[in-house]
């Protein structure tokens, strides 16, 4: 039995087998651990910290996230972690035991898992992981082809496409679960199809709805029967719907005229019109970029505002020019996170600064 605790911060990166635990608080910033285990282990069984994420959800509850690898030579299943639910001090509130996703992890492979706590508990604020237990598996063959079709991301997932059996059987109760990865290779969000029979040498369709994370930037596909399974298969259409747009930017002197060109040394407003679609509450910043016609940047500035509920905005950001020229305006919107809300919007010439 290995005896060690490793204290991290939400997100970070160890190894571990049945006994050694992790320990992970959550905190508004990931970081990474400041001490490793060996990338290359002898280890059966173990725990991929790259991949542990923890968050809150929107029902309050605190959801964990990770993969768990194969090292041994052949498969394994019943895979069990065992969550800790703790508050600052360590005290615990919870503890619940889950499985892994997909059943049987093959030799070399990773499958992710998914264990939410079952109180909607504030106080938690720490958890820590183990490895409870696996077993010696027979094969499962991966003789499932996935076929994507595109990733619509928006304020949730959707995604469909096609699920092909060529086994020698038909596979039964075929899900398939797409895996949402942030830019460390983390798990930050699964969603789960409904089950399906697939006829041998046939194919069926698939979708998945799945709440979005906006740290988000890469997708998997995988799916598990009770006698197949497929290949990881990576989405490579993904279809990205920002939630504002930016319209109407103009440039005014300070009561609202539109100017032909801007005076040296005298003010001027910057402004758009934000449009949100979603039903909600979005605190964001509104940025206001003035370049020269060369490509150097001479003035930045932001507006700060809340977006409540779907509907128009406007916008203002003031600007004093110092130095005579020609000048174009990009204009932005991200969140708190500096997560971009919106494309960019049409850059503005502003015919003279005089």
């Amino acid at each position: 039995m290995i005896n060690a605790l490793i204290s991290l911060k939400m997100g970070m990166k160890t190894v571990i087998l049945s006994g050694l635990l992790i320990t992970i608080l959550l905190a508004p910033n990931l970081v990474w651990a400041q001490e490793h285990l060996p990338s290359e282990t002898t280890l059966g069984v173990v725990v991929l910290t790259d991949t542990i994420y923890s968050n809150k959800a929107s029902d309050g509850t605190t959801i964990v996230y990770g993969e768990v690898q194969n090292n041994l030579g052949s498969p394994v299943n019943a895979v069990t972690l065992g969550v800790t639910f703790m508050d600052d001090n360590g005290n615990q509130i919870e503890y619940k035991t889950g499985p892994t996703l997909v059943q049987v992890v093959q030799p070399g492979g990773t499958v992710p898992f998914a264990i939410s706590s079952t109180k909607a508990d504030p106080t938690i604020t720490g958890v820590q992981v183990k490895l409870a237990g696996f077993q010696s598996s027979s094969d499962r063959p991966q003789s499932l082809v996935i076929t994507p079709g595109s990733l619509e991301v928006s304020e949730n997932l959707a995604i469909s496409g096609n699920i092909t059996d060529n086994g020698a059987q038909k596979s039964t109760n075929t899900k398939l679960y797409l895996i949402s990865y942030d830019a460390f290779k983390r798990v930050v969000g699964i969603g789960i199809s409904s089950p399906v029979d697939v006829s041998t040498t046939q194919s069926s369709q698939f979708s998945i709805i799945a709440d979005s994370s906006s740290r988000a930037i890469s997708y998997v596909l995988v799916a598990e029967s009770d006698n197949f399974q497929s290949k990881p298969t990576p989405v490579s259409a993904v279809h990205v719907s920002l939630p504002v747009t930016i319209s109407n930017t103009t440039v005014t002197n300070t009561s609202g005229v539109p100017l032909p060109y801007v005076s040296v040394n005298s003010p001027a407003d910057i402004s758009s019109t934000l449009h949100y679609v979603l039903d909600s509450t979005q605190a964001f910043t509104y940025y206001v970029q003035v370049k020269h016609f060369g490509g150097e940047t001479a003035f930045i500035g932001k507006y700060d505002g809340v977006l409540v509920g779907s509907g128009n905005q406007n916008v203002t950001v003031g600007w004093t020019p110092s130095t005579a020229g020609s000048y174009f305006v990009e204009t932005f919107v991200w969140d708190s996170s500096n997560i971009p809300l919106s494309k960019s919007a049409p850059t503005i010439n502003l015919v003279l600064v005089k």
